[in-house]
């Protein structure tokens, strides 16, 4: 009976543990995605500065480095999603 009982307690701290990992990983990887999100658009905002750059331009440019930024960390985001983050992000810069 001890056995048995070891055993069903170190499956359920297993599977305890392996929630708590996804949960965190989630967590890390949402906040490394915005702060990625954010950081582009201020940098697209910078390096236009003085151009003459049309809003849809910007949009393009930052669209194009955050996409490029988050393939090179293994982040992935929907199109859609990154759209939406970088939106938000540029409404965050403008108050």
């Amino acid at each position: 009976m001890l056995p048995f009982l070891a055993t069903i307690i170190t499956g359920v701290i297993s599977y305890v543990g392996v929630q708590l990992k996804k949960a965190y990983t989630k967590y890390t990887n949402t906040k490394t995605i915005n702060e990625i999100i954010e950081a582009t658009v201020l940098y697209v905002e910078q390096v236009s500065k003085n151009k003459g750059t049309t809003s849809s331009e910007k949009f393009d440019e930052a669209k194009e480095k955050a996409k490029e930024w988050l393939d090179n960390n293994d982040l992935k985001v929907s199109d859609t999603e990154l759209e939406i983050l970088i939106e938000s992000a540029v409404k965050k810069l403008d108050k």
